[in-house]
This record gives C-alpha cells, structure tokens and sequence, in this order.
C-alpha cells in the first residue's frame, strides 16, 4: 500500500524497551562530546550521502517526481501498463524517500543540538507530508477499480511482481465505503484521536503524582520515577511506590474510564462501518491475522499459568518474604551482580552466540561491526535509548546505541542485530516494495537473537551468582512480555466485547473486570501473589489500551522467537534454514505465512509447547541453583 510505503520511509525505527535507554542514560556519569569518541564508534552517514551536495541532488529529484507523478492520477485503472508505469514511479519516489530521510533522522539523532541536523530534519518532515498528500490519491482508485476487471490485471504479466503489493489493497475491498463515506470517515479522524491525547496530557503533565521519601530523598512518583524504584530492593519502599501511583490514578478513575471508553466507542464505530464481524477482526485485518491467533494465545497462555506460578513462589522463597505482595513482582530474586562487559568482548560474545544461525549471519554481524554500521556510546545532544533503521533499502541498516559496559547493553545490543539481520536480507531478497516486513513479526528476529545470547551464556557460564542472575533476567522476560502482556490482551477483548454487547465502561466495571484478571494469572486464590484491590486501577495506568489491540504481538513474538530459538541452538538445520528464509522473505508474504517459514504456526499449539518448555528448564534450573528443587 503507498501509505504503508511512505510511513515505513518515515517509521521504520526498531526501538528497544524505553526502560533500558533510561538505564543506560542513569549509569553514565560523564557523557562525552562527540568529537571525543573514536570514529570507529560513530556510524558512517557517508554510506547515505557522501556529501550534502549528494542530498541536495536527491532532494530536488524527489520535488521533481511528484510532480511528474500527478500525471498518474486517473489512469491506474486504465491498463496494467498504466499501472506498473506509476507504481513504478511511486516506488522509486518512496526509495529515495527514505534514503533522504535516513539520512536526516540519523544526523538529527547522533546530535540534536547541530543546526545542520535540525534543519534537515524540518526539511524531510515537510517534505513527507508534501509526499504523503502526492500519493494520496494510489489506493482510492486501485480500490475503484472493478473486482471483474481488477482480476483481470493482476494477471497480466506487468503486474507479475506486485501481486502481493496489490493483494493487501484490493483484499479490504469488501470493507471500503463509498467515496462520500470515506471521506465522512476521514473528517472524523481527528476527532477519533481526542480521547487518546487527553489521556496522553492527563497523564504525563497533568496528574498530581505525590512525592514519597525514597532514600532519604523526596521523589515524586510519576511513571519514569514509578519504573524506576517499583524494583527497590526495601519490600515497604516497594509498596509505598505502587500506593503513591495507583493512588493518584485511583483519584481520576471515572476521567480515565470515560477516556478509554470513548477509544472503544471509536473502535466499535469504525469496526460497524466497514462491516467487520467484531473490533478485533477489524484491528487485526490491517496486517490480515486472523482473530484464531489471538485466541489461541490467551488459550495457552492460561493454560500455562501454573508456570508462573511455580516461579512466583520459588521469587517469594528468594526474596525471604512471608508473603509475595503485587508490589514485590519486580524486585530481583538475586542480589546485584557485577557484569561489566566491554563493547569490544560484547562484540565477540554476541558472534559466538548466533553461530547456531550459519556462516552468513555472522557475516552479516562483522560487517555491521567493522563497517560502522553502528553509533556506539552515548555523546552531548545523542537521543537516548537503543534503535534500528533499515529504511535506507540500497543501503545497510543503521543502529543507535547508548552502550555502557553491562550485560543489559549486550543484550540490547544483540536485540538491535536482530532487527538490523532481518532487514538487510529482507532488502537484499526483496524488491522495495516487498521489503518492509509487517509489524506482527518485527521483533521475532530481534527477540530470537536475545534468546540464542542467552542460550549460550547459560550454557557455558560456571559462576553460581551469574547464572542465576542470567535465568532470573530470562523468568522475568516471561512474567512481563509473555504473562503480563497476554493479562492486557485479555483485558482488552473484554472490554470490547462488553461495549459490542451494550454494557457501560464504568470504573467500576473496568476495576471489577481487571481484578478478576489480576487474581487469575496471578494465582492469588492459590495464595501465590495477594493483590490489594487498589491496583485494580492499573488498567489506567496503560496506555497501550488505546492502541487498539497492539499488545498481544508482544506475546507472540516472544513465543515464536523462544520456539525459534530453542531449536536452532539444539543444531536443527531445518529451523535454521526456515527462521532465515522467513528473514529473506520480507514482506512478500502475510504475518501467519511468514512465520510458517519459520517453523511456528500460531494457530496451532505446536509453538506453544516448545517455548513453554523452555520456560520450565529455565525454572527447574534456578530452582536447582538456589537449593529449591522440589
């Protein structure tokens, strides 16, 4: 689709969890100017543009194609000559697109301060839009196109190659209004989004969160200051934290539920409207999962539970506690262990750790290494955080990092790697518009790298502490990505049944609905974790609830990755051979074919068992290590 095309040119940024840039920003006393660090630690835009005489160039022929690409409008319809002609020209706009933008993004990035950057950066962003309004015009006459006739040009050899680019526009035909429809729908854009960016201001600027002693300093307790201290190692500091921020949301309870009331009221209306049987089938169509996938993880995700709940009370026996609270499920199980780790050996760990992945990989993590496809250590005026970007399609990725000499940086870095794998040799294998590979499987690979990195470290680690430590990292990926977020998607189906079905959002509801969850996954009837009915509130707390059915690829992917995973590092050559073919395969595919490559079919429970096997090994060992085996 040309909307996805161009927001992928803008976009396409693989981000690492907010916490570990916040970490990672939180140990560096001293931050370098960037003329300081060594060259070999700063990526080379000069792969993008060698000059800005070179952009200039690029610049002006993008300006220069749009215009020459109005000339298409009203003719795609016309004959599959017409056609590719145009598309032709579209994806040789996008292509330049989002080198240029690269471009900017990364000189804006490495240095938010330099005023050559900024400007760029301004002059890509109206650019974009300028583009975006250009291209507008693409997928409305597609979609006008009779079906009789649409099928008749998809097989005429011209169009050959863009089967599956027009598939995903002419599939949703059935769910597409009529023009004067579709542009009431449009109009109504802006308001959809109202009762998101109320929530957003109420709840990063607006929210009286109190201040509490932590330390012997006063610290007022928003989210950053929340995830921060929710993990002090004082159990009654623990529960002050959570009191101080469900508290404030408990205050502005029925605020919140109007909000996220008002968001599935939004989604409900444009469901109905484009004749969807239900609002997940309506959120799902837009990269075309089917609504079984979600199911069949909250279906074995629960089935599960008992999992978890063996790790919970084998974390309550490690913490001493008489009791495990809500408040104490991010405390470490295992006291602070010093792993610090030069970017130098992370580098070679993280090459010994994929070999299971083939001689081609590694290559590819050299080259990424060698050719300085990477911008290491934090500098003065650096965005913080860790990311990739592989939008530059004739060109390498590019990977942020704000690396620090510990295991969680070497972790993130290998995360990164994965991202930056997946789209070099999905770019490499694709066509440009086959390349951009759909969000429900974008962090497989990164996810997987972190797998097979752990993996290897457990497997040759011999210090106690450390290895502990190592699982305790890889239980507590479950609790949070796998347990915690499939807890969400439950929620959140839910809650969009009950409005399907007339009942009101009600705080009350909301809270009654979130605390039966809570003490379901949590085993609390089991004695397991004793949940105090004021982080029932917690759903307010989420933003992600207004995202319209986003959480559960968190879920997904882990599952897949640790199948993934699991078996390539037992040296099965036929996992390995498919994981690397779903990589090359971009976005050439639909999510659930993709993954099929790979060996996974979410549908089914297959999967399921493989990763959750892996999570008992995981549990029966730190059991084993900390004298707790049954």
């Amino acid at each position: 689709m040309p909307n996805r095309i161009f927001l992928a040119c803008l976009t396409v940024v693989m981000l690492a969890p907010l916490a570990r840039g916040e970490e990672k920003g939180a140990k560096m006393s001293t931050i370098p100017k960037r003329s300081e660090v060594e060259e070999k630690y700063r990526w080379k835009l000069e792969d993008l543009y060698p000059t800005l005489e070179e952009f200039e160039k690029d610049f002006a022929k993008v300006e220069a194609d749009m215009a020459t690409f109005a000339k298409c409008q009203g003719k795609l319809g016309r004959s599959a000559k017409d056609l590719r002609g145009c598309l032709d020209q579209l994806f040789d706009m996008s292509k330049r697109f989002a080198r240029l933008a690269t471009y900017s993004e990364r000189l804006h990035d490495q240095d938010g301060k330099d005023v050559k950057g900024q400007e760029l950066h301004d002059r890509i962003e109206k650019l974009g839009t300028r583009f975006s309004a250009a291209a507008a015009f693409v997928e409305p006459e597609i979609l006008a196109i009779p079906a009789a006739k649409a099928k008749v040009l998809q097989k005429q050899k011209a169009l050959a190659d863009v089967g599956h680019y027009l598939d995903n526009i002419l599939r949703r035909r059935p769910h597409v209004l009529s023009k004067a429809e579709e542009e009431l729908m449009a109009r109504a854009g802006d308001l959809a989004a109202v009762p998101e960016n109320i929530y957003e201001t109420l709840s990063t600027v607006n929210l009286p969160f109190p201040e509490i002693d932590v330390d012997g300093q006063k610290t007022r307790i928003n989210q950053a200051m929340f995830t921060r201290h929710r993990a002090h190692p004082d159990a009654a500091v623990r529960k002050r934290v959570f009191e101080a921020l469900f508290g404030t949301y408990r205050s502005f309870r029925e605020t919140m539920a109007g909000l996220l009331s008002g968001t599935v009221s939004r989604d409900h209306f444009v469901a109905k409207s484009r004749r969807y049987a239900s609002d997940l089938e309506a959120a799902l169509d837009r990269t075309n999962v089917p609504t079984s996938i979600y199911h069949n993880m909250i279906k074995n995700v629960r089935a599960n539970r008992e999992l978890l709940w063996r790790y919970l009370k084998l974390k309550q026996k490690l913490l001493k506690a008489q009791k495990l609270l809500y408040s104490d499920l991010y405390a470490s199980v295992i006291p602070a262990v010093e792993m610090k780790i030069p970017y130098e050996d992370a580098q070679k760990t993280i090459l010994e750790a994929v070999k299971p992945l083939g001689p081609e990989i590694v290559d590819i993590l050299s080259a990424a290494f060698a050719q300085r496809w990477i911008d290491v250590y934090p500098t003065e005026g650096k965005r913080s955080g860790a990311y990739m970007s592989g939008s530059a399609y004739d060109v390498h990725p590019y990977l942020l990092l704000n690396y620090v000499d510990s295991y969680d940086a070497m972790s993130t870095t290998a995360h990164e790697l994965g991202h930056a794998v997946h789209s070099y040799l999905s770019n490499k294998n694709q066509k440009f518009h086959d390349a951009d590979y759909p969000i429900f499987v974008a962090e497989v690979a990164s996810t997987a790298n972190e797998n097979l990195l752990r993996l290897h470290l457990v497997a040759k680690e011999s210090d106690r502490a450390k290895k502990m430590f190592l699982l305790g990292q890889y239980l507590e990926s479950w609790r949070t990505t796998v347990f915690r977020q499939c807890l969400f998607a439950q929620f959140e189906l839910l809650i969009h049944d009950a409005a399907q079905k007339g009942t009101p959002l009600t705080a009350d509801f909301l809270e009654s609905s979130y605390l039966g969850l809570l003490r379901e996954y949590y085993g609390a009837e089991q004695g397991v974790v004793e949940i105090d009915p004021l982080f029932s509130v917690e759903w307010a707390y989420i933003p992600h609830f207004f995202y319209n059915f986003y959480m559960f690829q968190y879920t997904t992917s882990f599952i897949a990755s640790v199948a993934i995973a699991e078996r390539i590092f037992a040296g099965d050559a036929k996992a390995r051979e498919g994981f690397l073919s779903m990589l090359k395969a971009g976005g050439s595919l639909y999510p659930v074919d993709l993954l099929k490559l790979a060996g996974v079919d979410l549908t089914q429970d297959e999967a399921y068992r493989t990763a959750f096997a892996s999570l008992e090994r995981a549990i029966g060992e730190l059991e084993k290590l900390s004298g707790e085996l049954k």
